[in-house]
C-alpha cells in the first residue's frame, strides 16, 4: 500500500510539473498584445498555415486577406504588436500582386514573421524577397519559414500537404519564435534568409486553367479570380495576359470542371511529377542575438 501511495504521489507531482511547463509556454504572451496576419492565398492553403501559426502564438488575431483586395495605403502596425505575412511562391518569387499590397503596411520597428509556402519544388528567392520587403517597410523580421503545400498546378506533387507532420513543424516554429518575442528585440541581429540578390527572373510555361463541358457558368470563378482573367461572356476561357496560374478558379469550382489540360500540360506534368516526387521538409530561420 505504501509503495502504491508513493506511485500516485509521484504521478500527481509529475502532472503538476507538466501543467506548469505548459502554462509557461502557452500563457506567457505578454509580449504579443495583438497579431495581424496578412496573406495572399489563392488556394487557401497559405491562409491555413498562417492561421495555425497565429493561433499558436495568440488568441487575439486580426486577419487581412490581400488575395482579392488592395488595402488602403499607410496601414501602420504598432511596435508592440506582431505581423505575420504569408505568401505562396510563384516561380521562385513573391507574387507581383502581393508585393504591391504588402507595401501598404508600415511598421515602427514592429516584429514580423515571414512565411513562404511552396509546392515541394523550391522556394528559391521568395522568402528572402519577402523578408527584404518587410524590412524595407519598417518591420523587424524575427523569424522566417518555408513550408510545403500541394502544388497548385501539378497537384500530384506535395499531395495532401500540409499534413500532420507539417503542422507539428509549424508548432515548433511558433514556439521558437515565441521565445524570441519574450526577450529584448533591440539586441537581435538582422535575420539571415537564404536566397539571391538580385532575385531570380521568373520563368513561365504556356499553360492555363480552362473550363470543361461540365461548367454550369455559375460565375464563382469570375467573382473570385484575383486578376479578373475570366469574363462573363466566355466563362470557360481565360485571358492569358491576366492569368497568374494561381489555381483559385480550380478550387472554387463547384463542379470541378475547371482545370489545367491539354498536351502541353500533360507533358509538363509528367516531367514535373518525376523531378519533384521526393518529399521536402519545412525550413525555419530565426534572428540571433548579438
Amino acid at each position: 500500500m505504501f509503495l502504491l501511495y508513493l506511485f500516485f504521489c509521484e504521478a500527481y507531482f509529475m502532472n503538476l510539473l507538466k501543467l506548469k511547463s505548459y502554462l509557461c509556454r502557452h500563457n506567457n504572451k505578454d509580449k504579443i498584445m495583438k497579431i495581424t496576419t496578412v496573406y495572399f492565398s489563392a488556394t487557401y492553403t497559405t491562409h491555413r498555415i498562417v492561421g495555425h501559426l497565429a493561433k499558436r502564438l495568440s488568441e487575439e488575431v486580426t486577419e487581412c486577406d490581400i488575395t482579392n483586395q488592395t488595402p488602403i495605403k499607410g496601414i501602420v502596425i504598432p511596435k508592440d504588436e506582431l505581423l505575420i505575412v504569408g505568401i505562396p511562391v510563384y516561380a521562385g518569387r513573391v507574387p507581383e500582386m502581393a508585393v504591391e499590397r504588402i507595401r501598404r503596411f508600415r511598421g515602427e520597428g514592429t516584429p514580423a514573421i515571414a512565411v513562404a509556402v511552396y509546392g515541394n519544388r523550391d522556394y528559391d528567392d521568395a522568402l528572402l524577397e519577402l523578408a527584404d520587403l518587410l524590412s524595407e517597410n519598417g518591420f523587424q523580421v524575427i523569424s522566417a519559414g518555408a513550408f510545403i503545400a500541394q502544388h497548385s498546378i501539378f497537384p500530384k506533387v506535395g499531395a495532401q500537404r500540409p499534413d500532420s507532420d507539417d503542422y507539428q513543424q509549424i508548432n515548433v516554429f511558433a514556439d521558437e519564435t515565441h521565445k524570441i518575442l519574450n526577450k529584448n528585440l533591440m539586441k537581435l541581429l538582422p535575420i539571415h534568409v537564404p536566397g539571391n540578390r538580385p532575385y531570380k527572373i521568373p520563368g513561365s510555361i504556356p499553360i492555363y486553367p480552362t473550363g470543361t463541358n461540365n461548367c454550369m457558368e455559375c460565375g464563382k470563378c469570375i467573382e473570385l479570380c484575383p486578376t479578373g482573367a475570366i469574363s462573363k461572356e466566355h466563362p470557360k476561357d481565360v485571358d492569358e495576359t491576366k492569368c497568374i496560374k494561381c489555381g483559385r478558379c480550380i478550387v472554387v469550382c463547384p463542379t470541378q470542371s475547371r482545370k489545367f489540360q491539354g498536351m502541353t500540360y500533360t507533358m509538363a506534368s509528367m516531367k514535373f511529377n518525376l523531378a519533384y516526387k521526393e518529399r521536402r521538409e519545412p525550413e525555419m530561420f530565426f534572428a540571433r542575438y548579438n
